[in-house]
């Protein structure tokens, strides 16, 4: 059983183990060795992080965790420009967990709760991008009502990959019904 909970700086450190694995784990085929190395350091550096969960205006991380233990995350960024769209709404940038948590059902959960705080907070669609080479993420996107709706480039210092772009409208959050005052 997972526990999802929101992140703040002092997940620093967990943040940056947990993504350093997870990206590792799924992504390390397409840099090399030096190229990857870079990259983890840029976008898991602790200031990088600590900036980003200070301003929760922007942004939100979300952890998911297994007994205390870290086995991924999520990180949604607000009310962001849809490429290839005039819309804009809530970007899943991130959401990596370890491979050896797949096929639990961990993934479709931490992505229904990200879908349902974007729409509380009053997003309406939630996109991402995925590699184009990534048919398996792209597959358990498009089972949660994620559709294509256009692409990005995307290179590493291998090769040029492509991104596919992937967005679904959101419902609006439910306001509280109004009672009725009793008739004197």
């Amino acid at each position: 059983m997972i526990t999802i909970r929101e992140a703040d700086t002092r997940d620093i450190q967990l943040l940056q183990a947990i993504g350093c694995a997870t990206y590792r784990e799924h992504f390390s085929s397409i840099w090399s060795s030096a190229g990857l190395q870079q990259f983890l350091n840029q976008d898991f550096a602790p200031e990088h992080l600590a900036q980003s969960l200070d301003a929760r205006h922007s942004h939100l991380w979300l952890l998911a965790l297994d007994a205390q233990q870290p086995i991924g995350f999520a990180k949604l960024n607000w009310r962001r420009p849809v490429p290839g769209s005039e819309a804009s709404g809530a970007e899943l940038q991130k959401i990596y967990l370890l491979k050896s948590q797949a096929g639990k059902g961990y993934g479709r959960r931490l992505l229904q709760h990200v879908l349902q705080r974007a729409s509380d907070a009053g997003e309406t669609c939630l996109w991402l991008d995925v590699l184009k080479s990534n048919s398996g993420a792209r597959r358990f996107y498009e089972s949660a009502g994620l559709r294509q709706i256009s692409e990005v480039p995307f290179n590493t210092d291998l090769e040029q990959i492509g991104m596919w772009v992937m967005a679904r409208d959101l419902p609006l959050p439910k306001q509280p019904q109004a009672t009725k005052d009793p008739a004197p």
